[in-house]
């Protein structure tokens, strides 16, 4: 009787230790491990060449792998779903994306969290619909990963666990790029964490101009939002050096992106409300260094805590400035428009820069 007790114990214990360690064993075999520099492809055919005379309308929109619209929390914001209930509902979304994509069209658009089939978004290729909603004649497309992962095992559930996942931003141009490349951000999560984990990076385009010898940079970035800042610090310094090296090259450059930092001037317009879920760090003054400035609009939120559905009469709704662009001092920005669409389609809204280059 005492052998078979001690049997049965094993046989409790030994399965799942035994289905664990194999887990981690997989994960950590099929791990993403990018390089520090990738050169990623350029899809589609344009004709069009950028001047330096043109103006220049660009549009940055995390589309929460259009599956975190109005109706949607997220379990790591304090809410308790892992993905939507249904295909039908990521299909609406991203039609809806798609929509404020063709209203407000851009010569450029910056986008992140869009999704190649993944189990979170019920495997639709939202990369290869993006770009036939824009025209593949009519943009250029460039994608880049920053979270590609065999298996995710969180949140810990049968229904509700993430699974297997391919997501990245995505640079889609109406101007001729000649270069694009996927740049690593510093930093990681520990082991095993890493494995099924982020891995922050941005894609950087080159748009060549058919009147000088000097290239617009275009930086599509996404940076780190659970972790204690110490990764954003450090993905901030690799982002100034970029900046810095190609202005004194004698480049244009625009970046833009979800920075999942409160912008210096957004300083106190969204206070926490809870600091138990994601609360965006403060940047500070002159964090770019001489030469560089924020582009943002302060008079809308760009994004919303994911801890309930969205209800803008709950006092316990966050909102946050976290999405914008930078500029060097030879683009001159003619306007900034976080566009509000109340956060229908995903948990963050569109901004829109209008801009134009300064002849030297």
């Amino acid at each position: 009787m005492k052998k078979k007790l001690i049997r049965i114990i094993y046989i409790i214990i030994g399965i799942p230790l035994f289905l664990f360690l194999g887990l981690l064993l997989f994960l950590t075999v099929t791990e993403y491990r990018p390089d520090a520099i990738e050169p990623v492809e350029i899809n589609g055919s344009p004709e069009t060449f950028l001047s330096i005379e043109d103006s220049l309308k660009l549009m940055t929109f995390n589309i929460g792998y259009a599956s975190l619209g109005e109706n949607e929390d997220f379990v790591m914001d304090g809410g308790k779903r892992g993905r939507p209930e249904s295909k039908d509902v990521v299909l609406d979304y991203l039609s809806g994306i798609e929509t404020l994509l063709e209203t407000h069209e851009s010569d450029v658009y910056f986008l992140q969290e869009v999704d190649e089939p993944s189990r979170r978004s019920y495997d639709i290729n939202q990369v290869e619909r993006l770009h036939d909603t824009l025209g593949e004649v009519g943009y250029l497309s460039t994608y880049a990963y920053n979270f590609k992962a065999s298996f995710v095992p969180f949140p810990v559930s049968f229904t509700e666990h993430i699974g297997d996942v391919s997501s990245g931003m995505q640079t889609l141009s109406r101007y001729m790029m000649n270069e694009s490349v996927r740049m690593q951000f510093p930093g990681e999560f520990s082991w095993p964490l890493r494995t099924a984990n982020l891995k922050r990076a941005m894609i950087v385009s080159r748009v060549p101009l058919n009147d000088s010898d000097k290239e617009l940079v275009l930086v599509n970035l996404h940076m780190s939002a659970y972790d204690d800042g110490s990764m954003r610090e450090q993905e901030m310094e690799l982002l100034k050096d970029v900046l810095h090296e190609e202005r004194a090259s004698g480049n244009y450059v625009i970046a833009g992106g979800d920075f999942n930092q409160t912008f210096p001037d957004a300083e106190g317009i969204y206070p926490v409300i809870d600091d138990e879920y994601f609360t965006a760090p403060q940047m500070d003054d002159g964090v770019l260094g001489e030469g560089f400035e924020f582009a943002v609009d302060l008079d809308h939120p760009t994004s919303r805590l994911l801890n309930m559905p969205y209800d803008p009469e709950n006092e316990a709704t966050q909102y946050y400035i976290i999405d914008g662009f930078v500029v060097s001092d030879n683009v001159r920005v003619l306007n900034v428009e976080t566009i509000n669409h109340a956060f229908e389609f995903s948990d963050h809204n569109p901004v829109i820069l209008e801009a134009e280059l300064i002849s030297e």
